[in-house]
């Protein structure tokens, strides 16, 4: 016997679930829309400069900018594309849209490496003259930093409020601008000392910092896609177990985003259990575990009588 939310006759639990995903959403997207603002100033900002003064890494730094608020605009579409609410060819939602979007800025900061890395190599072989740094530049560049370090830590907060796999990734791509950043303020330093192979070697220092960000994208997000685990299942299965009333739970296993975990699992109980009996326990259990973990939005308890289960190999004990 399996039981699941849906055998629950009332709505009203699963419509206050919906209302706190549009609300979460609603939020994500409030804070992807201010980013996009900040990010398309401090694009615009940079790329002016660095054609005015000839610098290649302010030039191609402000493709990294662009890149964030391209990003900015795929997240929220990535959004928009997520809220769509399940059907019959997508019984599980489309929450991992979102996971979509975010691998899909971990692609643009590769594309960024590669601009990067271009220029790099050029200047340093055809020797590009060093460009002319007045006081405007380092205005420009401290400025933009001041926006990249807010939007930063205003994006990592909120990521941990509303558990946005997509906001902690678009975070960390705005907090490798703001490293970026600084090394354009080294490289106009060593410029103006009459250090002219000082930008070329500035931008491969981008490269390296860019290139961690990437990885911390797909690191983070690869998993969820190929449905690893989300939650511990030995701390699942010893919290449900002590709610199970003399019986056992086993075979625990989630998966899904942060936000929107789908939880399943073996519940064992006495033999001479009414069905009535069993299908109570296991609404109790359930609605325990989405108090105990409130990023649980699917439970799935398969009922099991527990002198006729069969033994459970050690892979499969939670």
């Amino acid at each position: 016997m399996i039981w699941s939310e849906d055998d629950c006759a009332h709505s009203e639990p699963r419509d206050a679930a919906q209302r706190l995903a549009d609300e979460r959403r609603a939020a994500v997207r409030r804070v992807f829309l201010l980013t996009l603002a900040l990010n398309a100033a401090v694009a615009v900002a940079k790329a002016s400069y660095g054609y005015a003064s000839g610098s290649l890494t302010l030039g191609t730094d402000s493709l990294h900018s662009i890149l964030d608020a391209s990003s900015n605009v795929l997240a929220l579409f990535g959004l928009r594309w997520s809220a769509v609410p399940a059907d019959a060819r997508h019984p599980y939602g489309r929450q991992k849209i979102e996971i979509l979007a975010a691998l899909g800025i971990g692609v643009l900061i590769v594309v960024g490496l590669f601009e990067f890395a271009t220029a790099a190599v050029h200047a340093l072989i055809n020797r590009h003259p060093a460009p002319r740094i007045g006081v405007g530049g380092f205005v420009v560049v401290l400025a933009t930093i001041a926006v990249n370090l807010f939007v930063a830590r205003y994006e990592r907060r909120k990521a941990r409020e509303l558990s946005s796999a997509l906001l902690k990734a678009d975070a960390r791509h705005t907090q490798s601008d703001l490293y970026a950043s600084i090394a354009v303020v080294a490289s106009f330093i060593a410029a103006r000392a009459g250090l002219g192979w000082a930008d070329g070697v500035a931008t491969l220092l981008l490269v390296a910092l860019i290139g961690h960000a990437a990885w911390e994208v797909f690191r983070d997000n690869v998993p969820v896609l190929i449905d690893a685990a989300i939650l511990d299942a030995p701390s699942v299965a010893a919290f449900a177990g002590s709610l199970a009333r003399g019986g056992s739970v086993h075979r625990v296993r989630s998966r899904g985003v942060r936000g929107a975990v789908e939880l399943d699992l073996h519940l064992e109980v006495a033999p001479d259990m009414s069905v009535v009996e069993a299908h109570g326990l296991a609404r109790q259990i359930a609605m325990a575990l989405k108090v105990k973990f409130p990023e649980v939005s699917d439970v799935i308890i398969h009922i099991e009588p527990k002198a006729l289960s069969r033994a459970q190999s050690p892979s499969e004990q939670g």
